[in-house]
């Protein structure tokens, strides 16, 4: 059971690629690249050579690059019509396309040519135009429409984030939301209190509930009110107005003090309330519903209570939960490597924890595009404000 614990949590598909993800697997990945540069002139020349086609064609206004029209980034008409603007576009789709091809014709293994495209698409995703104000026409109109206040807005944007927000763009306007007042207002109490974890009962809303009740498990991660946001997005209203007995394990933040909670500690924990929702329910048996980590780690405790023929739990359902993923199955699982994977757990081990502002930035990196140059065009380009999003808060 222990070596499946140890599995199981060094497995999990929203930990494993940032906590494996190390400096040394990154500088590796760039190494790599240049190892493959420095190993054949000839072929590196050749793509040189065609990329400088490319841009004899942009210069003499002969290309047909054009950027992909689901490409949000090169929405604005000006960069078809400007013819400036256009062949900076094209500049950058030339880059795009000698990077893919020469990455094609690279003489690696299936991971190493994993690691060096995520690698090489990070590098690229940086490099496109739109990130800065000279190359953004969207941006300059809103510039010259505000007659300025945009770019103080979006100044004043990155200040706060390189203030209060330890450097990484926002995303969301917390402000707005108040706990109890317009997120997680559904009424409960708090039936059992560890060192790891506060059980919730959830008031009843109608006049009979079904006898067997249900335990949500989120995960380790996130805040357990991702349930019980406004009342159209709460899972936990829907489930009280439907008759269900609902009950959500809330876990504490650990401190360095508490980093040596591991796998099995969780499963413990969350059969423990599963006990207390049975006696507290009077049912012989309890369904449980559970994501992402929180998924995994009712998995290991349903297969332990199988082992032990425990009829404690009723009907499982796991949601967003991948049970046995592999490396490569995402595109920054290509980084990781055994050496990484025990760099990583040594230094979590010397810290006690690894922090969340880390693994939202770790999250943040495996889709830069969308997690973090859109924000910062938006808020810092556009000076837009930043939306009032509970899911996101």
């Amino acid at each position: 059971m222990t070596q499946l614990e140890d599995e199981a949590a060094q497995s999990t598909t929203a930990l494993g690629p940032l906590v494996g993800l190390v400096r040394e697997d990154i500088v590796g990945a760039v190494a790599l690249l240049l190892r493959e540069t420095a190993s054949d002139p000839q072929r590196t020349m050749r793509h040189a050579q065609e990329m400088g086609q490319d841009m004899i064609r942009i210069m003499t206004g002969q290309s047909d690059l054009a950027p992909d029209p689901k490409d949000k980034r090169f929405k604005d008409p000006a960069w078809t019509y400007n013819p400036f603007l256009k062949a900076g576009a094209q500049y950058y789709l030339a880059v795009q396309k000698g990077m893919k091809n020469w990455l094609g014709e690279l003489e690696l293994d299936a991971i190493e040519r994993d690691r060096a495209q995520f690698i090489a698409q990070i590098i690229i995703d940086g490099l496109a135009p739109t990130n800065t104000l000279l190359g953004n026409p969207t941006a300059q109109k809103r510039l010259v429409d505000s007659g300025g206040l945009s770019l103080m807005k979006g100044l004043k944007n990155a200040y706060n984030d390189m203030v209060h927000n330890k450097g990484m763009v926002s995303q969301v306007d917390k402000r707005p939301f108040k706990l109890g007042e317009n997120v997680a207002t559904s009424k409960g109490s708090v039936v059992l209190r560890t060192e790891m974890m506060e059980l919730i009962h959830y008031a009843p809303t109608t006049d009979g509930v079904y006898a067997i009740p249900q335990l949500t498990i989120p995960p380790q991660i996130n805040k357990m009110y991702i349930n019980d946001l406004t009342a159209e997005k709460s899972v936990v209203k829907y489930q009280l107005d439907h008759g269900i007995q609902t009950f959500v394990i809330s876990w504490k933040n650990p401190t360095k003090e508490e980093g040596r909670w591991g796998m099995a500690d969780y499963v413990a924990s969350c059969r423990e309330a599963m006990e207390a929702v049975a006696k507290i329910t009077g049912s012989k048996t309890v369904n449980v519903s559970a994501g992402c980590s929180g998924g995994q780690t009712a998995a290991m405790l349903a297969s332990k209570l199988a082992s032990e023929g425990d009829p404690l739990l009723g009907a499982l359902t796991l949601m967003v939960c991948v049970l046995h993923p592999q490396q490569n199955d995402i595109e920054a699982g290509a980084l990781m490597s055994e050496n990484g994977l025990a760099l990583a757990k040594r230094r979590a081990a010397k810290a006690g924890i690894i922090k969340g502002d880390d693994l939202a930035r770790g999250f943040a990196w495996l889709r830069p595009n969308d997690l973090i140059w859109n924000y910062v065009v938006n808020n810092y380009l556009l000076g837009e404000d930043l939306p009032a999003f509970d899911v996101l808060f």
